[in-house]
Order: structure tokens, then C-alpha cells, then sequence
């Protein structure tokens, strides 16, 4: 498989993935934050009656289906760059050590 090849596959499987978001929105895109069998946590585009918006979620499969847990709300209007530099303040401070998959590539 040439390398345009695989970088398509790559493309194609991220656009493929499923988010069980109300029937009311429409998913142009998403990112997961976390996914595995049981927890996907992810951020997600939707158009709706209202226009576009980044929302987050936290779905849990129960009885075999995606339920909403907790999470289902707009964080279009977050200051993601602050959120993103005191999360980094907080690792820090309190050595708080990486866990899950990407462990071993974010040091």
C-alpha cells in the first residue's frame, strides 16, 4: 500500500467513526478524546436547528446500547488555549503522571 494510500485508510476510518449523538444533530466531524468497548469521550461538530457547534459528550454503553453519561454540552465558547495551558500548570504542580495510550509518546 503506497504511502497516499494508507494516509487515505487513514482519513476514510476517521470519517467512518460513529458518534450516537440525538437525532436532532447532524455529525459533520469528531475528535475522541478516549474511546474504548465500555466509554467514548470525544468532541464533536453538529449542525442543528440552531446552526453549527462544537459540543462534547461522554457516552457509556449500557444493555448494549450508547447512553449519554453526563456529558452533552456546547464548548464552543471555552477558552480551550487557557484550559489547555492550567491543565499543563496542574501536571506540573502536582506530578501528576500520564496515563493510557499515548503515555509513553507525550514525555
Amino acid at each position: 500500500m503506497s504511502n497516499q494510500q494508507e494516509d487515505q485508510a487513514k482519513t476514510t476510518s476517521k470519517s467512518n467513526v460513529q458518534y450516537p449523538v440525538s437525532p436532532q444533530f447532524k455529525v459533520l466531524e469528531g475528535y475522541d478524546i478516549y474511546r474504548s468497548d465500555k466509554l467514548i469521550i470525544a468532541l464533536v461538530v453538529v449542525d442543528g436547528s440552531f446552526g453549527r457547534d462544537l459540543r462534547m459528550y461522554r457516552w457509556q454503553m449500557r444493555n448494549n446500547a450508547w447512553k449519554v453519561d453526563l456529558c452533552r454540552m456546547s464548548v464552543a465558547g471555552w477558552e480551550w488555549e487557557e484550559i489547555s495551558a492550567k491543565a499543563r500548570e496542574l501536571i506540573q504542580r502536582y506530578e501528576i503522571k500520564r496515563k493510557g495510550k499515548s503515555a509513553e509518546t507525550a514525555e
